[in-house]
C-alpha cells in the first residue's frame, strides 16, 4: 500500500492510501482497513492493512464510588478520535466501511466497523481467524466525521 503523503508540515495527504487501500468483497461491499493486520474474509476475500492505523487517545475521568468501595478511585475511560485519523476518514468515501479495532470504532464512530469472527473460528488464533463479509459491529459512538451515520445510508 502507499504510504501517506506529507504535504507541508502540517498535512499529510492520505488519498493515495485509501485509493489504494479500498477491497471490494464478493458481495460487493467496499472495505479499507486500518488495522495493522490482514482480515481474511468468508468469502475468501483478504484485506490488507492500509498502512494506516486510526489511533485514539484515551481520557480518563475520575468517579467517587460509595459505601463498601469508597476508599477505592474509579475511572470512566473515553476514546477520543485524533485530528489526523479524521483527516483520514475525510477521504474515505462514504460507501466504504472502514475496518478498525473496538477502540477505533469507539473512539471514532461510524463508517469504523469490526469485522465479527465467523463462528467457527471465534476462539481461534488472529491468524487463524475468519471474518463475516456480510456482518459488521458498529458502536453508539457518534460519528467522528461529519454528515456520515448509519441513518444517512
Amino acid at each position: 500500500m502507499a504510504p501517506p503523503v506529507q504535504t507541508d508540515t502540517n498535512t499529510i495527504d492520505y488519498t493515495q492510501a485509501v485509493h489504494d487501500g479500498i477491497v471490494v468483497l464478493k458481495n460487493g461491499v467496499r472495505v479499507i482497513n486500518s488495522s495493522p493486520h490482514p482480515f481474511v474474509f468468508d468469502d475468501g476475500t483478504t484485506v490488507p492493512s492500509c498502512g494506516i492505523s486510526l489511533n485514539c487517545d484515551f481520557v480518563e475521568k475520575e468517579t467517587t464510588p460509595k459505601d463498601i468501595f469508597s476508599e477505592l478511585t474509579f475511572v470512566r475511560v473515553t476514546k477520543m478520535p485524533r485530528t489526523e485519523g479524521i483527516a483520514f476518514l475525510d477521504v474515505v468515501p462514504t460507501d466504504v466501511l472502514v475496518l478498525g479495532s473496538a477502540h477505533a470504532a469507539e473512539a471514532y464512530g461510524f463508517p469504523v466497523v469490526m469485522p465479527v469472527p465467523t463462528p467457527d473460528s471465534k476462539r481461534g488464533s488472529f491468524a487463524d481467524r475468519k471474518v463475516c463479509s456480510g456482518r459488521f459491529t458498529v458502536t453508539q459512538t457518534p460519528p467522528a466525521r461529519s454528515g456520515v451515520s448509519l441513518d444517512s445510508l
